[in-house]
């Protein structure tokens, strides 16, 4: 098992508001797949950082934390530079993606997926949906709806909470 790469992770003591453009998205989410935590990401390419704008769990990832990773990291070559899913299956996975894994653990945490949220060109990563599940909860199927809704859904709503931002 190869050890999780070395990434900054920011919390503030008191969590800002919740994107909500993100809220449907969240509920479809919660009705179809369930998790115990779901996280949409901003991504910051001039600091290679994710800032999470909506969270189901602002106590313990509250928005406005920031994940800073080391250019290397699979993460980013994965999701940033391919465009595809991050997908950790089993907890030995997640060890050798989180530096954090304990945290997820003691929640119950042994799934995570995330997904991939381009730009209206398709061309870069702007964002990321982050769903964290217990044991086998989530499969191959559930990964490809998942995916539709990035492709979809959280395009547009991304694309309407930038415009909101200006």
């Amino acid at each position: 098992m190869s050890q999780a790469p070395n990434t900054l992770i920011s919390r503030p003591d008191v969590s800002g508001p919740n994107a909500p453009e993100f809220d449907a998205i969240a509920k479809h989410a919660k009705d179809n797949f369930g998790y115990l935590n779901f996280t949409v990401f901003e991504w910051i390419e001039d600091r290679f950082a994710l800032r999470r704008i909506w969270s189901s769990d602002p106590k313990d990832y509250p928005v406005n934390g920031e994940k800073v990773m080391p250019k290397e990291a699979p993460w980013p070559n994965t999701v940033i530079k391919q465009h595809k899913s991050h997908v950790s299956w089993n907890s030995s996975e997640i060890k050798s993606t989180y530096n954090d894994y304990q945290a997820l653990f003691d929640l119950g945490v042994h799934q995570t997926l995330s997904i991939p949220i381009l730009d209206e060109k398709n061309e870069k990563v702007i964002g990321a949906l982050n769903y964290s599940a217990g044991e086998n909860q989530y499969n191959e199927n559930t990964l490809k709806e998942m995916e539709k809704i990035a492709q979809n859904e959280a395009k547009q709503a991304f694309l309407k909470w930038q415009s909101n931002q200006k």
